[in-house]
């Protein structure tokens, strides 16, 4: 009977310290494996079941390990077990879990968390932002659309940009514009000494080219007296000439 109740007594000591007995850590996971551990105990022995790295001061859990973690090709393995601690572990940035056993998840600040008890293990992957296919992709195309802007502003400027022809002249038609420069130059300052009349009819020569005398009195309103005695000294002048004979008499410009 004493020997019945004192191991019912020692068996509810324990389970009463068990009960009031409490582990929180936070667990923090970087790129290169570390683990960085931040927690609050009432255990006095719990330093003996910590990884190398991490203590216990006056009931905080701190430090840095990397037992807990380890790489295999692209996948990290985060394994840890603590009996009766209650843990949460944030994986490392841009990282995506392939196999869990157990636990609660969550994000937090943009970073996965896994809440459990007791312990767990995490397969992940941490993808490499800068060389995501989604970035490269989207690089491309933001490249290809600035090259088809670039050439499409090109070919409109091009199409709608003032052409200059340069047309090949032949030293013979370069003679005869500049005959016909000096001739309307000497045209020019013949008129200065010339009189009303006499301008008149080289005025109307100029328009009808080759005409008959008779038609070109008629136009000018000349005399007749005035008109032959006008042509006459325009033909002196070399500036017209007269064709025909009678009625059929014709006056031009001389060339």
């Amino acid at each position: 009977m004493g020997k019945s109740f004192i191991i019912l007594l020692i068996t509810l000591i324990f389970l009463a310290h068990a009960a009031s007995a409490y582990t929180y850590i936070n667990i923090y996971l970087d790129s290169s494996g570390n683990a960085q551990f931040f927690g609050q105990t009432n255990e006095t022995n719990l330093s003996l079941f910590l990884p190398s790295g991490i203590s216990v001061q006056n009931g905080q859990i701190s430090g840095i390990t990397q037992d807990i973690t380890i790489k295999n090709k692209e996948t990290w393995t985060f394994s840890y077990y603590l009996q009766g601690a209650n843990m949460k572990v944030t994986l490392p940035d841009n990282s995506r879990i392939q196999n869990l056993n157990k636990g609660e998840i969550f994000l937090e600040n943009g970073r996965i968390s896994v809440y459990f008890t007791n312990g767990d293990s995490i397969d992940y992957t941490i993808s490499d932002s800068a060389t995501s296919p989604v970035l490269i992709i989207v690089i491309l195309l933001l490249i290809a659309l600035f090259i088809v802007s670039y050439n499409y502003k090109t070919v409109i400027r091009k199409f709608f940009r003032p052409r200059i022809i340069y047309k090949k002249i032949s030293s013979r038609e370069l003679k005869n514009k500049i005959t016909e420069k000096a001739k309307e130059e000497k045209m020019h300052i013949i008129k200065q000494v010339l009189n009303q009349r006499e301008k008149i009819i080289l005025e109307n020569l100029e328009m009808h080219k080759k005409i008959k005398m008779s038609y070109l009195r008629k136009l000018t309103e000349i005399p007749k007296a005035s008109f032959s005695r006008h042509v006459q000294e325009l033909e002196k002048k070399g500036l017209v000439k007269k064709t025909g004979e009678g009625k059929n008499k014709f006056v031009e410009l001389a060339n």
